[in-house]
């Protein structure tokens, strides 16, 4: 074959580009395989050959999905941040010993004084307040209290290690006192934050409530309450209370109501026991049933056909009953009584007097009888009254 006429500028390109160089010495089809480098210059590239593609440009679509990512990415970061904080914020909050005075002061003045004393560990089962009743401690009792609490606000937190103190100003009426109350950790929570308990609460005002036996229906503010015999002491916070009067019988009654005032003590004060006594006293009724019975016997007396009869006020003392027959008494004047007054818790002595009887007899006079008529002074007439729920008993001496 003849020699072939080359370009000098090297192969002409086809439709498809150009083609690169043509391949090294030894490249043929008879001389062994090379193996390709991995790093090696791919077919086309070269001094000689077709310039390297231009690197691509960024699509602007694609740019603005990551732009639109990342700030997403820093708004979540700065979110996690601030929720962070708040979140602390909250929680310090949350299981600030403060918080926990605040949540107690305000169920006593919404007058859920259940859910007050839920927030105290010493009234617990175990606690030292166990010796004390709280029966009259109640939402509903309280809630019809007037006079009590009505608003506070905190003055000073202190707290080191597991003890803490609150102090806050209590407003009751017209009056403000300060009030210290303790708390005591009772173990972490959420991690970095003490739990707090309240360990002393409002002073409570004990009230010595005495009630004399057969006495029912007891209330005060107008709740019921359980009896009991003759005395209990009773819890109460700070507030105006009215014993309700108990209920007696037809003989037995009790005085009108009592109302009690119990101020807010600070945690330095103890207050005194305040007493409310209920005292058996006799009813109008119990009065005209002892004047009645002290007529009957008196009637009974008037029959009686000895000089001296037994258990009766007419007497003719002084005299030998042997000397006197066909007796007859009757009443000139009836004795009275100043005034019937006793106690029903238990028996009492009563005197009527200022009575008059008649004596009518036949008297020995030497060796016949003969009529005689005088009379017999009641200076006293001594008797013991047993009041009971449904009756009286009285006891007449000589």
């Amino acid at each position: 074959m003849g020699d072939r006429q080359m370009d000098r500028n090297g192969p002409t390109a086809d439709a498809q580009g150009y083609q690169g160089t043509p391949p090294p010495p030894g490249a043929g089809a008879q001389g062994p395989a090379r193996e390709q480098s991995p790093y090696a210059v791919p077919p086309g590239y070269g001094q000689h050959g077709a310039s390297a593609p231009a690197p691509k440009k960024a699509n602007p679509k694609l740019r603005k999905r990551l732009i639109i990512a990342g700030s997403i990415v820093a708004g979540l970061l700065v979110l996690l941040v601030v929720g962070g904080f708040f979140g602390y914020k909250q929680l310090s909050e949350k299981y600030n010993p403060k918080l926990q005075v605040e949540d107690y002061l305000q169920a006593v003045v919404d007058g859920d004084i259940e859910g007050a004393m839920d927030m105290v560990t010493a009234y617990d089962e175990m606690g030292y307040y166990q010796a004390q009743d709280y029966s009259l401690m109640t939402n509903e009792i309280y809630s019809k209290a007037t006079n009590r609490i009505s608003g506070f606000e905190i003055t000073d937190v202190e707290a080191s290690g597991i003890f803490a103190e609150v102090t806050a100003d209590v407003r009751q009426g017209d009056k403000t006192t300060s009030v210290t109350f303790d708390l005591t950790s009772a173990g972490d929570a959420a991690l970095f934050f003490e739990k707090w308990e309240l360990t002393s609460p409002l002073n409570e005002t004990e009230i010595a409530y005495r009630v004399d036996a057969g006495a029912s229906e007891l209330a005060v503010n107008g709740v019921g309450i359980d009896t009991f015999e003759e005395s209990k002491y009773f819890a109460v916070f700070p507030g105006d209370y009215t014993f309700n009067t108990p209920t007696g019988t037809d003989y037995i009654g009790y005085s009108g109501e009592e109302k009690v005032s119990v101020e807010v003590h600070t945690g330095d004060e103890i207050g005194e026991p305040v007493d409310v006594t209920y005292r058996a006293e006799l009813t109008d009724a119990a009065r005209e049933e002892i004047k009645a019975q002290t007529k009957a016997h008196l009637a009974t007396c008037m029959k009686a056909t000895e000089l001296q009869p037994q258990g009766c006020p007419n007497k003719a003392d002084g005299e030998d009953p042997k000397n006197f027959r066909n007796i007859k008494w009757s009443m000139t004047k009836e004795p009275t009584y100043e005034s019937i007054e006793g106690s029903p818790a238990s028996p009492f002595p009563l005197t009527a007097k200022n009575g008059q009887f008649t004596l009518e007899a036949e008297e020995k006079q030497g060796d016949s009888w003969g009529p005689i008529k005088g009379t017999v002074e009641l200076y006293s007439m001594p008797a013991m009254v047993d009041v009971q729920p449904d009756k009286i008993n009285i006891a007449f001496g000589d």
